[in-house]
């Protein structure tokens, strides 16, 4: 009797049981540890909208510098990352020759560099001297440091300048460093556009896209075969199909379809057993529930109200939107409604669909609008009957 356990993990940052439609990202950050400081892949800015995997990356470009013998500190941006980073980065009894510990502070001075001041010899030490006291113990036996920052877009201002004057520096003086920061591609245009963030727009870029269907039919196939579960045919159509390529999808997909299948034959089966279609569709259904509630609710949290009511303008359509009949529906003129057309293209809400046209870029974020419209129209202080929004 084999007791069978879902592969599929769909929490945020777990690496999946097949990470597939990343190669390339993985290979320029693995090439960037091979060719040495100063290699692109070693400083590098991951953005994607919410649910492409922007997590999942950062933990798997720690395995990989692990593997090398190297150290990784992760930090998700909130207010007191770089206090943070100093905390982890403090040397520790028997690291280094001091015996005590230090106090720590973060000053907003010059550089915004956070200091550890320790009580016996009142010496500063900065966040760049913490990091090369670290790597003066890592490059001894052949390793480097990776730092990885998550939710970027996020930080504040002081905190960036501080790791990024750190990272700089080091940089420059060839240590064994690599640095990455992800967040939403609201994040390029809030940092990467700060006069003094000069070093962070050498940042090699990758932007995390939709799976090709290829791809993700054969990697649902594998992982449910690699637990007894036979997954082909209109079954493996229905799943492939329902998850547009959208990474997080992929994983709620094959979660909710295997627990399905588990459901239906019992927990425990010592034989090989199939997908249904039946499976598939219920499957699926459940994965849309909780698609809704992970990502197109927070996503619709973190907009203006302009931009929701253009999205619920766009809702209307079946298909991409004429940019004027956007404007028409909203009661604005074109130049006013493509402010926010290029704000959400930027947030990789949207998506351009030929001259003068758009379509969203967050599957199913359509019928989520379309199914929640009067609640939303309540909570913007429209009427609640559709009229201040109707079909051209």
């Amino acid at each position: 009797m084999r007791i069978r356990t879902n592969p599929f993990k769909p929490s945020a940052g777990h690496v999946p049981p097949v990470l597939i439609g990343r190669d390339v990202v993985l290979a320029d950050f693995e090439e960037g540890l091979d060719n040495g400081s100063g290699a692109p892949g070693r400083l590098m800015q991951v953005t994607g909208a919410r649910g492409t995997g922007k997590t999942v990356i950062l933990t798997e470009f720690k395995r990989m510098v692990e593997r090398r013998g190297w150290q990784a500190i992760s930090e998700t941006a909130s207010a007191g990352m770089a206090q943070r980073l100093l905390d982890k980065l403090r040397p520790q009894k028997g690291n280094f020759s001091f015996s005590f510990e230090p106090t720590v502070s973060v000053m907003n001075v010059g550089g915004s560099l956070g200091s550890i001041h320790y009580e016996k010899t009142r010496l500063p030490l900065t966040l760049r001297e913490a990091m090369g006291m670290r790597l003066n113990e890592l490059e001894k036996h052949g390793g480097g440091l990776l730092v990885t920052i998550d939710e970027a877009q996020a930080a504040e201002r002081s905190d960036m300048i501080a790791i990024a004057t750190a990272a700089q520096h080091l940089t420059s003086e060839d240590r064994n460093l690599a640095f990455v920061f992800a967040g939403l591609p609201s994040m390029s245009s809030k940092w990467l556009n700060d006069d003094v963030m000069t070093f962070l727009r050498r940042a090699q870029p990758e932007r995390l896209g939709d799976v090709p269907l290829n791809e993700v039919s054969q990697a649902l196939a594998d992982t449910f075969y690699s637990t007894g579960i036979t997954f082909d045919g209109e079954p493996l159509h229905i799943a492939t199909q329902a998850t547009s390529g959208y990474p997080f999808m992929i994983q709620l997909v094959g979660y909710h379809i295997w627990r399905r299948a588990m459901r239906r034959i019992g927990d425990v089966n010592s034989g090989n057993i199939a997908v249904t279609a039946e499976d598939a569709k219920l499957g699926v259904a459940d994965a849309l529930s909780c698609l809704g509630d992970t990502v197109h609710g927070p996503e619709l949290d973190g907009l203006s109200p302009i931009d929701k009511t253009y999205l619920l303008a766009m809702a209307q359509d079946d298909g991409p939107s004429s940019t004027s009949v956007i404007a028409k529906r909203m009661g604005k003129d074109v130049r006013y409604a493509s402010i926010y057309r290029m704000r959400l293209i930027e947030a990789q809400v949207i998506e351009e669909k030929g001259y003068g046209r758009v379509d969203f870029a967050i599957p199913y974020l359509r019928e989520y609008l379309r199914e929640h419209a009067a609640y939303i129209r309540m909570t913007l202080g429209l009427p609640d009957d559709g009229t201040y929004i109707t079909k051209s």
